[in-house]
């Protein structure tokens, strides 16, 4: 990414609307700054923004309203996987502080739990079962957005999501968690 691209995004951060507090738009000069430098390296990736399924009806968007879940954030799904089954996590939390890592469903775990332990301990962070998500996570270190560069942001979200990507090719994808309905 370029000094240019981080500039952009920080300054499309800084115009945000005042009730999500500059994150909404930060996630997707994240989301951009991810997907350009990806460059179509991971066939299938993309960012999934949380407001986009406020009002969904699949089952999982049901059940994380029911959950008082919150949906601010951007997932990055590795296709054939559907988004809310894999994906690469942006959460904030505590403010203007972010959550980065590693998600899976509760459903997905037979078939992808030793992956996200094994990864995740690689990363030197343990896997952690987070009820309202529906989901294992092992995340990294909180990133306090108004400290770290969005360079650093997006350096880490790419890596995971390389990390990741061997992951979502190798591991079969049961049917119904298909992306394309299958």
């Amino acid at each position: 990414m370029t000094r240019k691209t981080s500039e952009a995004a920080v300054a499309r951060a800084a115009t945000a609307d005042a009730d999500d507090d500059g994150l909404l738009q930060l996630r997707r000069s994240l989301a951009d700054s991810v997907m350009a430098r990806m460059k179509g390296d991971i066939p299938g990736l993309s960012p999934h923004f949380g407001e986009d399924y406020l009002e969904a009806d699949d089952p999982e968007a049901r059940a994380y309203r029911s959950s008082g879940a919150t949906f601010r954030w951007v997932a990055f799904a590795f296709s054939p996987w559907r988004m809310w089954d894999l994906h690469v996590g942006v959460v904030p939390v505590e403010g203007r502080r972010l959550s980065v890592g590693f998600h899976i469903s509760e459903r997905a775990s037979g078939a992808l739990l030793d992956d996200l332990k094994r990864l995740g301990e690689e990363a030197g962070v343990p896997v952690r079962h987070q009820k309202a998500a529906i989901e294992y996570q092992a995340n990294l270190p909180l990133f306090d957005v108004d400290a770290v560069p969005v360079e650093t942001l997006v350096d880490a979200i790419a890596g995971l999501c390389r990390k990741y990507a061997p992951v979502a090719a190798r591991v079969r994808c049961p049917a119904g968690m298909r992306d394309d309905g299958a």
